[in-house]
């Protein structure tokens, strides 16, 4: 991503009022972290494990050219980014010049409006599914209807899912 880009991180979960009594305080949210081309519109995201200040550098250096500006919200573990700048969300700020995570912010709503409106029930295993769902369709905007259908039309020729490999959470990549 050439950038300017925005970085967020989240944490997505049910909300602890809505569990069953033998689920509450049992079950943390899982992180997940993100990236936004700012003129591309092209969103990157996945769960993660911890958000400690070494995987989140890792990911936006892996994601984003090393000249692309930065913008991040006050959380410690971007102060060493290099070409970056922070808005303090906490203190109420949402823009500083040109700096704003408001488009990350947007999409993660809409990964939340998904979960509580559609997919109610999300296993954390396959968050991950959910939120590159998310993010190929945010993606993929710019695209009309004809055209969104013929590119998963064009990226269906010679694959095949067996019943067998989504039982097992198997995608066609490969990956789980």
């Amino acid at each position: 991503m050439a950038g300017p880009v925005k970085v967020d991180e989240v944490y997505l979960g049910g909300r602890e009022k809505n569990k069953h009594a033998d689920k509450k305080g049992k079950g943390k949210k899982t992180a997940a972290v993100g990236i936004r081309d700012r003129h591309a519109g092209i969103v990157r995201a996945m769960p993660v494990p911890e958000t400690t200040a070494a995987r989140l550098i890792r990911f936006v250096e892996s994601n984003a050219d090393p000249e692309a500006e930065k913008f991040a919200d006050e959380n410690r573990a971007y102060a060493d980014l290099e070409n970056h700048q922070t808005v303090n969300r906490g203190d109420g700020e949402c823009v500083r010049g040109e700096a704003h995570v408001n488009g990350m912010e947007s999409f993660w709503a809409l990964v939340r409006r998904g979960c509580d409106g559609t997919f109610h029930h999300i296993e954390p295993k396959y968050l991950h599914r959910y939120i590159n769902e998310f993010a190929g369709r945010l993606s993929d905007r710019a695209a009309g209807t004809v055209e969104r259908m013929c590119n998963i039309v064009r990226n269906l020729v010679g694959k095949r899912l067996a019943y067998r490999q989504l039982v097992a959470g198997k995608s066609l990549c490969g990956a789980t």
